[in-house]
Order: structure tokens, then C-alpha cells, then sequence
């Protein structure tokens, strides 16, 4: 059956590098080819018709949810320059662009990345969609990052930020500034209109060679605005439509309540609260560099009100110890190690009270306006292990679109190397699943999850690599299921 899908993919990924023109030889004064390509062909099976937790989580929502599956890539990009012939620009501009085909139960043509970048000196103004997490860990291999874990889509946006971060010239480099500002579009969605506001500030304390650093910061997301035919008749909204006005932006940036109770814009909804879906993380890191790698401790910890600011809810968040090696040593070996606990049960307490001071059941992703939540064309945006009802077996499904965000989840995950030419991934989980505070399970549902991956350089094939991952999923939150993939790719 797989190989009846893959039969128009397999003619068309050979000649994918002359569709897009590339070279391996680089410019005159250059010492790396400026652009670049690459492709990607592969498939999915699985035991039943559902694709295993790991090998959909965390993959910019380009896997499908159901196997058997294939899938045709290409990517074209021409990073910023990283000549040694020259001297350094202070202007320079990147572009790029990814194509993702899915042969599936719904097969599907999708976009993940096309986007134009311009930097000046450390700063950077970028359009369009691109791969991008939100907040402070080991982004290589998480379990998935507590509010923008790369497990939906990227949405489209504006953004004015640094290039990571940047030391402050009157601190002797002390202190860097790592900051952001953007403006996105929940485009294609269920809601029409929808916009998205994110900001962010990280500092890092510690000059760039030195062994011990400390990281803290804050970032904030807001989903606003839209109209939908679900809101008709609602308290929630005016004549299904949400506050769009700019006047209305700054309560939005700010996170403050409107000065009027309801107006002809908007009802009591957003007067007794605030504008649109706010969440965000308050991050917090410690890193150690040693002889043979560096140690990096951190905590994302969750708020979606003014509880969550004030640590009502604690400890929910993500919590992570990861270690990679820095140095150049032996073929086979370990190259990184993440731990991470996620908690999400406290919730500033189990029940909601407008008159208290602090009010609780903060319900996680959910929103009583948008309906699908913190989501994006049907994929949770924060951490996968909060994750929509048609994900979960039909028994633990709900009336609201994330049935279940209280949950106690270990990770342990681990990379590494045999010899030249084979890398290796592990990742495995475990998680206690309570439900939400308004339909709780009756009993906590245990799940586990795995996932083995190796990658090997074909050695008589420059740049290409074979990819083999096989995942399981055993529980009593998700349907049972083992499944594998196979994939090749080329990179120019």
C-alpha cells in the first residue's frame, strides 16, 4: 500500500535539486554555498490508524495524524552570510522557504515556512512564517516547550527582535538582551479575524566566556479579535464579532481591562476580564559550563491571569536539567541528555471565583470565546501533552476542546553517535492525566511513550541521509499503537 503512495513522490524527489537550481560550488571570496536546498521523501505505518505520539509531536504540524502516510519535502533558503573573505555587513538579508506534501486519510499541500528576514547590525525585522519556539530550554530536544513548542504550524507574522542575545556595551558585557515584538495572523482558522500579539525579554547575566550564567524572562502571547458563527447569539461577543479596533491594541500590549463594563464593541465578557486569550511563561535558567559540556537547569513557569504572575499556581510549568557536550572527542559517544517534569495541576485552585482576590481553575489552553483555544489549524501551539480531544481515545474526550490540562508528565531524552557516519535519538515519557477541573477523570489515565530514531550518512552519497524511527504508544490516554518511518534525505 505504501509503495503505491510513494511511486509519484520517488520520480519527483530526484529531480527536485534541478527544479531548484542549486550548486555545491561556492561564489567568488565565499568559503559556503549562499543558497541552499534540500528534500525529503518518506513514509509512515503504524500497527492501527493512529500516528504515534512521538513521531507527530513537535514536527511544526507537518505529520498527519493518521498512518499510513507519505510525504514529499522541499526546502530552498539562503541564510545570512557567513563568509570569512570579507568583512562582516552590518545589512544583510536571508530568505527561505519550505513545500511539504502529505499523501494521508486527508492529504494535504502545506506551507510551514516562507519568510524574508533583514538584520542591521544585532537587529532583525522578519515577514512571514518560520520556525520558532517560545521561551528558555534546551530547544533540541524537549519535550516540547510550555507555550510555543513547535508542535502546530508556525503562525504568520511580523517581528522586530534581536539576533539572540546582546551583550550591553555600559555593563562590560555582563548583561545581554535578548527581545522581541510581533504581530501574527491566526490565518485559516475557525475564527475569522483572529490576530495574534507576542512579546518577549530575556536577560542574561554573565559575560559570554564566563563559566556560570544566570537566565530570567518573560514572555506573552495574546490571541485577539475575530469573528465566528458559534458566537452569534453569545454573551461573549457583539453579533459574533470580537473587539478588533486598534484602539483597543494597547489593553491588548498591556494586558489591562478595558475602562468601561461593555460598550457597542464589546460585552460584559471582556469587560470583566481582559481582551482576547492571554497566556505566557516566566522563565528562569542556570547554566554551567565545565571541561567536556555545558549544564543547563531551567523553569518555564505558566500564567494565563494574575494569579499565574504571582506564582499562585506554582510549581505548573516545566522544569529541565540538559547536558551536550562541547568537546571533540571519541566517534561513538553521548552527545546530550535532557530530563524535564511538567506540572499543570494546581491551576490556582480548583474552582473559578470572580469576587476573590486571585481566581482559580486557570483551565489551560481552554477559552470561553475561542473555542479551540490555544491552538492553531487544529494543533496545540504549547506543549504537546495538552492536546486537543481528537487526539485522546474517545473515552477520555470531553466537552471542551483540550479535555485534559492537569497533568504530571517525566521525560528523559538522549542523543548521541556510533562512529562517523550513524547518529541516534531516544525519547521517552510518561504522564498521569487527571482531566480538567471541571470534568476530571475518574481516575487518573497512565500513558507512555517512546521513540528510537537513527540517521545514517550515506558515504557514497554526499549529503544524504537515510532516517529510520520506530514509536509506541501504551496507555490508557492514548489509542495503543506502534508505528515506524522511513525517510531520505538530500541536502545541497
Amino acid at each position: 500500500m505504501l509503495s503505491a503512495t510513494f511511486r509519484p513522490f520517488v520520480r519527483l524527489y530526484w529531480l527536485i535539486p534541478a527544479l531548484l537550481g542549486l550548486t555545491n560550488q561556492p561564489g567568488q571570496g565565499q568559503s559556503v554555498t549562499r543558497w541552499q536546498g534540500q528534500a525529503d521523501i518518506g513514509g509512515w505505518a503504524a500497527s492501527g490508524q493512529v500516528m504515534p505520539f512521538w513521531l507527530r509531536a513537535n514536527q511544526w504540524g507537518t505529520v498527519p495524524l493518521t498512518a499510513p502516510a507519505g510525504t514529499l519535502r522541499a526546502s530552498l533558503w539562503k541564510p545570512y552570510r557567513t563568509d570569512t573573505t570579507s568583512r562582516p555587513r552590518r545589512f544583510d538579508w536571508s530568505v527561505g522557504a519550505q513545500l511539504v506534501g502529505n499523501v494521508a486519510t486527508e492529504s494535504r499541500v502545506l506551507l510551514p515556512e516562507l519568510y524574508v528576514k533583514g538584520r542591521w547590525k544585532a537587529i532583525e525585522l522578519a515577514v512571514g512564517r518560520w520556525r520558532q519556539l517560545t521561551g528558555l530550554g534546551d530547544s533540541t530536544l524537549s519535550s516540547g516547550f510550555i507555550n510555543g513548542s513547535g508542535n502546530a504550524i508556525p503562525i504568520p507574522k511580523v517581528q522586530l527582535a534581536t539576533r539572540g542575545y546582546v551583550p550591553l556595551g555600559f555593563t562590560k558585557q555582563f548583561v545581554a538582551l535578548n527581545a522581541g515584538f510581533v504581530h501574527g495572523w491566526f490565518t485559516g482558522a475557525y475564527i475569522q479575524g483572529s490576530y495574534l500579539h507576542q512579546k518577549y525579554l530575556y536577560l542574561r547575566l554573565g559575560k559570554p566566556a564566563s563559566r556560570f550564567k544566570g537566565y530570567l524572562g518573560v514572555n506573552h502571547e495574546v490571541q485577539w479579535a475575530g469573528q465566528a458563527d458559534y458566537l452569534k447569539g453569545s454573551t461573549a461577543a457583539v453579533n459574533g464579532k470580537l473587539p478588533s479596533q486598534i484602539k483597543y491594541y494597547p489593553a491588548v500590549v498591556l494586558g489591562t481591562r478595558p475602562d468601561s463594563w461593555e460598550t457597542a464593541d464589546y460585552t460584559s465578557f471582556d469587560g470583566a476580564y481582559w481582551f482576547g486569550n492571554g497566556l505566557g511563561s516566566m522563565d528562569l535558567g542556570v547554566e554551567m559550563n565545565t571541561q567536556t559540556g555545558t549544564w543547563l537547569l531551567y523553569h518555564q513557569h505558566i500564567y494565563e491571569d494574575l494569579s499565574g504572575l504571582l506564582w499562585v499556581n506554582a510549581p505548573d510549568g516545566l522544569t529541565g536539567l540538559s547536558w551536550h557536550r562541547t568537546t571533540d572527542g571519541q566517534q561513538s559517544r553521548l552527545n546530550r541528555v535532557v530530563v524535564e517534569y511538567l506540572t499543570t495541576t494546581n491551576q490556582s485552585g480548583s474552582t473559578f471565583d470572580y469576587n476573590a482576590q486571585y481566581q482559580g481553575a486557570d483551565n489551560y489552553f481552554n477559552h470561553s470565546q475561542y473555542s479551540e483555544g490555544w491552538s492553531y489549524l487544529g494543533r496545540t501551539i504549547g506543549t504537546p501533552f495538552i492536546m486537543p480531544r481528537n487526539e485522546v481515545r474517545p473515552t477520555a474526550r470531553r466537552s471542551q476542546y483540550f479535555p485534559n490540562n492537569r497533568i504530571d508528565m517525566g521525560y528523559v531524552a538522549a542523543m548521541g553517535q556510533f562512529g562517523a557516519t550513524l547518529d541516534w535519538t531516544v525519547r521517552l515519557s510518561y504522564s498521569r492525566n487527571y482531566g480538567t477541573f471541571g470534568e476530571p477523570y475518574p481516575t487518573p489515565l497512565n500513558q507512555f511513550s517512546a521513540l528510537v530514531s537513527a540517521q545514517w550518512q550515506l558515504p557514497r552519497l554526499a549529503g544524504t541521509q537515510l532516517t529510520a524511527s520506530l514509536a509506541t504508544d501504551q496507555g490508557q490516554l492514548l489509542l495503543a499503537t506502534t508505528g515506524g518511518f522511513v525517510g531520505l534525505r538530500k541536502r545541497w
